[in-house]
């Protein structure tokens, strides 16, 4: 299901959005500052591109808290802040899609592509979008390290 979803995602303007991503990434990413701000917009493209059956996870909860740099925290921190104020009014922006496809009751599984985007854009950096696989994979390696140190 999530497959047709997609198909009809990106033919209806989800290609040209993550092609706007992918242009706004590249501009990001030619200062050293804004790379990690590009990374995030990426990021976004591919969740723009193909939303269904995509989970989006901090890189401390994909990776481990341990295994991320007090470095790239704070950077990933301080670059968030900074994006907060575009974030907000892009993040609005999307809710209003939502409430706005909500109403038409058809527009539901949309609507909640929305939340999801917006959910993502009030604090993209440090950020992944990896599929549901991927994501339950994840919690089950935590939940068994957990298990594991308790034992």
């Amino acid at each position: 299901m999530s497959a047709l979803g997609n198909l009809l995602w990106f033919i209806l303007g989800g290609g040209i959005l993550a092609l706007l991503w992918l242009l706004i990434g590249v501009v990001f990413s030619i200062t050293i500052v804004g790379i990690p701000i590009g990374k995030a917009c990426f990021e976004f493209a591919k969740l723009s591109a193909f939303p269904y059956g995509k989970e989006i996870i901090k890189e401390t909860k994909l990776k481990g808290k341990q295994n991320v740099s007090t470095f790239w925290k704070i950077i990933n921190l301080v670059l968030n802040i900074i994006w907060f104020p575009i974030g907000l009014v892009l993040t609005i922006v999307y809710l209003f899609l939502a409430i706005v496809y909500t109403i038409t009751i058809i527009g539901i599984p949309v609507a909640v592509v929305y939340v999801r985007m917006g959910k993502f854009l009030i604090s993209p950096i440090g950020c992944k979008v990896v599929t549901k696989k991927d994501a339950l994979a994840s919690a089950v390696a935590k939940e068994l390290e957990k298990q594991s140190l308790r034992i």
